[in-house]
């Protein structure tokens, strides 16, 4: 008996013990997200990175003497604001400028000076890498998240409230004049 209330205890925990583990700091303080929150935090984050732009990685000319810099820009970033995902399951980034990377973590900027979302990085064992053009729409669904408006500046909130959403109140792309830049 002792070992079927055992197995169904496992059974149970399983899920739990196999999930993302997912941070946000905004504004110098840890958030405190909720279970649905951290889930769809994840999903975005993972969505926004699976398809990107040039990496450090692969393309570093495209980065100029910054892709000297990108480890310290990691280590600035994660004392930032930033969504920081720690995936139970890695996935496979693809640049369309060709390559791929592993993704075991993902760290992506909030209230940065130059962007509305980014810098964005991933991590896979110890090498880490900086990308640009990744996924804009997950990007700006994860900044606009309702849960996460009372914990940014107002100019989130101004931002988020011109975009413009389909039926089923996703965010479709801005037109130039008012669409966000992300890195």
């Amino acid at each position: 008996m002792r070992s079927l209330v055992f197995g169904a205890a496992v059974a149970l925990l399983a899920p739990a013990l196999h999930a993302d583990e997912v941070s946000l700091r905004l504004g110098g303080k840890e958030i405190d997200l909720t279970p649905k929150v951290r889930k769809e935090l994840a999903a975005l984050a993972r969505d926004a990175l699976g398809r990107c732009g040039p990496n450090t990685s692969r393309h570093p000319g495209n980065f100029g003497l910054a892709a000297f810099g990108m480890e310290q820009r990691w280590k600035q970033l994660l004392e930032g604001s930033r969504l920081r995902v720690q995936f139970s399951e890695p996935f496979v980034s693809e640049s369309h400028l060709g390559g791929t990377l592993g993704v075991s973590e993902a760290l992506i900027g909030l209230e940065h000076k130059a962007f509305f979302v980014g810098p964005d990085f991933t991590r896979h064992g110890a090498a880490i890498a900086e990308h640009l053009q990744c996924g804009y729409l997950p990007l700006l669904e994860l900044a606009c998240l309702a849960e996460l408006q009372p914990h940014l500046p107002a100019r989130y909130r101004e931002t988020c409230a011109k975009l413009e959403r389909d039926a089923r109140g996703r965010i479709v792309m801005p037109p130039p004049d008012i669409a966000p830049s992300c890195s």
